[in-house]
């Protein structure tokens, strides 16, 4: 009986489990199904109040669209409709970020970050930069804002995901949206932040090992204006700090970014590292000039960049230079957009292809305060002056409202309000805060017919601070850096501290570094030095040149190139970082006794492909070195700049050298060699020698929701993980910050890696038929329902890429939606 009792209660129990496992399937399939109805389709006809005239919107399989409009404006309001259809959580993010209004959607974890952004007040330098914007500029931005208004107000069906699982309806779209996500690229892209963390750690250090921290640039890093370098370049000061370590306690130092941002909002949005390079005529099959381009950047999802070709046409007429029947100059655009703002920022027109890479410039400084007593005024020369006081409310989900006062000199706001350095008072200065930008540039950009009015219209591009790469229909290529260059008297610095009084001015446009038309017929930026006099006046903090070096190896070669020429060397993984030291991690097995890691490294062939061996014990080698070498001075949680680390392997176990000084640790009796370091580092190496690097390395494109595995499950938010393809400064990389962090995660896999390549484009510019080739590490949609949210993912690691060219399009669209007037 009881065993009877107790089988009828098991299986009343299974039918109540199944039934309650059949309810939540219903009812997720039930969402599911209603959410995909979020989807806006691409097909069709929508009224609009806001057009002159029709617009027609062609999709290809990729649902990448092709606009046409017979005047700028209605262009730009369809552009505006679209980005809008594909990306609106995207665009609501984008806005929120800028605001400080994180923690309305993410809770005290995103606190931190607000606080940051509500010092900065990006929307008060958006306001500013609004104030001076053209009047035709202004126009298109708020057609721009009108198109993406238009959309939601038109929207079919639920909104996308995120607003039912935050809770939250689409903020209105607005010129000043726009503007401010160039703002937060900045704010990625700036090195003031990570600087803050390096002071810390710099007070921890004697003078002798200080020594390791002053700039130090090897000669064998290619120049971008191609003047060859004598020999190492140094920088006068450690990270250019100029002042006494004396007010900062040991410990108490400031917080890097990385370490307050637990959620990455602040790392996904700047160009952080690129690659570009352009081939001249006589180098190239077709007799005309080539251009690629792959931006690097946090890999989220959806995309950074959204592809579109964008054309004013006349209502008879679709020929490439129609002009539009408002006598406006006609546009024919292809590339690379980011949703929230109009026109193309990476691509080309019917007589230019331009990209961007990183131009690393040290574009902030700060300034020590002496401040009153009672913490109201701070003295400039010798008077007193009040701080200005902003109270700022920040409302946090799920959680009471916090108010902030935020105070401010005439030249920036007390960063360390929010940012803590160890009891200073520090004020910054930086050009990601003063009125102009580079929206206007952009659109200038946009329309440039030659190479001078291309670089003309990118004079105004003020922030952030770009290698500009271009090539012509006219067969010429050129680089020039962009973005405005404070004037200082004591030259830049990783930290430029000054004792006061700020900036004289700023560097005029026509004396940054250029080269237009050189006579190698070639020209590379991989976030490289741009010249010999850039050097301590410009930036000093350059990457490791290892990205740069092979590009340049490979293109200075270069002899009848094609498409498939530049697409094969983006993702080149030859590691010419492991080429410089595979030796003695080879010499370190064979001394520790770990012949079969010795044979597996020297019989690796220095590609970093998902099936290579010896790759995943070489970095696991390398970077466990590194932590031994120097994490006893500068802590498990310190970072290491790359030039730092890169000259403690250059000084080899050479007498005097740094490597030889930071392998000793004082805290113990005995005297550590770099050879002995070199030797214990293999323990970390031995359980991976048969382990290829696509199972221990993987990429993932991330969204914030993402995060909780349910949601993941259910909605699908993240793309990936999935093998990796290339490793640390191999030209297709794969990024990751701790790379540059001493803590475990650094060298201990498997791992899953969140930045790198976010984009590929090469640009063939034959001069009747200029064509552009691209490619997304997801895809082009913003809704985890759609099947265009991830489709381009599988074919992320192969060189074919996608035909988008600014011409008229000749092939059969998947489909077209139309967008008319009220009343046609």
């Amino acid at each position: 009986m009881i065993d009877l009792v107790r089988n009828r209660v098991v299986g009343w129990a299974a039918v109540l489990f199944l039934g309650a496992t059949a309810a939540c399937l219903a009812a997720a399939f039930g969402t599911r199904l209603h959410l995909s109805r979020s989807v806006q389709p691409r097909s069709g006809e929508i009224r609009l109040d806001i057009l002159e005239a029709p617009v027609s919107i062609a999709y290809d399989e990729w649902a990448i669209p092709r606009i046409s409009a017979r005047s700028e404006k209605d262009l730009f309001r369809a552009q505006g409709f679209v980005h809008a259809s594909e990306r609106l959580w995207q665009l609501e993010l984008f806005q929120r970020s800028a605001q400080g209004r994180l923690a309305e959607l993410f809770g005290e974890p995103a606190l931190e970050v607000d606080r940051l952004l509500r010092a900065l007040d990006l929307q008060g330098a958006t306001e500013r930069e609004l104030a001076g914007v053209d009047p035709r500029s202004l126009e298109l931005l708020q057609a721009y804002a009108d198109g993406v208004n238009a959309r939601v107000a038109s929207w079919r069906g639920p909104l996308p995901p995120e607003f039912l699982v935050l809770g939250i309806e689409p903020q209105p779209w607005s010129p000043a949206a726009s503007v401010s996500i160039v703002r937060l690229m900045a704010m990625d892209l700036t090195t003031w932040t990570r600087d803050l963390g390096y002071l810390a750690q710099l007070a921890r250090l004697d003078e002798a090992h200080r020594e390791l921290m002053r700039p130090w640039h090897p000669a064998s890093d290619p120049v971008i204006t191609q003047i060859p370098l004598d020999g190492p370049l140094r920088a006068r000061g450690t990270l250019g700090i100029r002042m006494s370590f004396a007010p900062i306690r040991r410990g108490a130092g400031p917080t890097a970014i990385g370490e307050f941002d637990r959620l990455g909002l602040l790392t996904e949005t700047g160009l952080n590292a690129s690659n570009s390079w352009a081939l001249a005529p006589e180098r190239t099959a077709g007799g005309h000039a080539l251009l690629a381009g792959d931006t690097h950047l946090g890999l989220r999802a959806p995309s950074t960049w959204y592809l579109n070709a964008l054309r004013v046409v006349e209502p008879e007429a679709n020929e490439l230079e129609a002009s539009a029947t408002s006598g406006e100059r006609p546009s024919a655009l292809a590339g690379l957009s980011i949703p929230g703002t109009p026109g193309v920022v990476i691509g080309m027109n019917g007589h230019v292809a331009w990209t961007f890479t990183n131009g690393g410039v040290d574009d902030a400084d700060f300034v020590i305060e002496t401040v009153s007593e009672d913490g109201r005024s701070y003295l400039e020369g010798e008077e007193w002056l009040e701080f200005r006081e902003r109270r700022e409310v920040i409302a946090v989900r799920g959680g009471s409202s916090e108010e902030i006062v935020v105070r401010s000199t005439e030249r920036g706001p007390i960063i360390t309000d929010v940012l803590p350095a160890g009891g200073l008072v520090l004020s910054l200065a930086w050009t990601g805060l003063e009125p102009a930008g580079p929206i206007a540039a952009i659109l200038g950009m946009n329309r440039a017919r030659n190479a001078e009015e291309l670089l003309a219209a990118a004079e105004g591009f003020f922030s952030p601070h770009q290698n500009l790469l271009f090539a012509t229909t006219e067969g010429r290529i050129g680089f020039r850096l962009v973005g405005g260059m404070p004037a200082r008297d004591g030259g830049a610095g990783a930290l430029d501290f000054a004792g006061g009084g700020g900036w004289s001015g700023h560097v005029p446009a026509d004396s940054m570094p250029y080269l237009v038309d050189p006579p190698s017929g070639y020209l590379v930026t991989a976030n490289n030095l741009q010249s010999p006099d850039s050097y301590g006046k410009i930036a000093v903090d350059y990457p490791i040149p290892d990205r740069a070096r092979r590009i340049d190896q490979v293109v200075s070669r270069a002899e009848g190139w094609g498409i498939q020429d530049m697409a094969q060397l983006q993702i080149d993984t030859r590691s010419l970082w492991a080429e410089r030291y595979l030796h003695r991690a080879v010499a370190a097995a064979r001394r520790a006794g770990a012949d079969r890691l010795a044979a597996r490294l020297a019989e690796w062939d220095l590609t970093v492909e998902p099936e290579s061996l010896g790759a995943a014990p070489y970095y696991a080698w390398l970077y466990r070195y590194r932590s031994l070498l120097v994490a006893d001075e500068l802590g498990e949680n310190g970072r290491l700049p790359g030039f730092a680390f890169l000259r403690l392997m250059e000084d080899g176990r050479e007498i005097g050298g740094q490597a030889v000084l930071w392998a000793d640790d004082v805290a113990t009796d005995e005297v550590e060699t770099v050879a002995l370091l070199e030797e214990l580092a293999v323990q970390a190496a031995l359980p991976l020698i048969d382990e290829p690097w696509g199972r221990v390395s993987l990429e993932r494109s991330a969204h914030p929701l993402g995060s909780v595995p349910l949601l993941d499950r259910l909605l699908g938010f993240n793309v990936g993980p999935y093998p990796a393809r290339g490793g640390p400064y191999t030209v297709r990389p794969v990024h990751r910050a701790s790379w540059t962090a001493l803590d475990s995660t650094s060298w201990i896999y498997p791992r899953t890696n969140g930045s790198g390549p976010s984009q590929r484009f090469v640009a063939r510019m034959a001069p009747h038929d200029p064509t552009g080739y691209f490619k997304l590490p997801t895809g082009q949609s913003g809704n985890p329902l759609d099947r265009h949210y991830r489709d381009m993912a599988a074919g992320w690691a192969l060189p074919e890429l996608i035909e988008l060219s600014p011409g008229p399009w000749e092939k059969e669209p998947t489909s077209v939606l139309r967008l008319l007037p009220t009343g046609f």
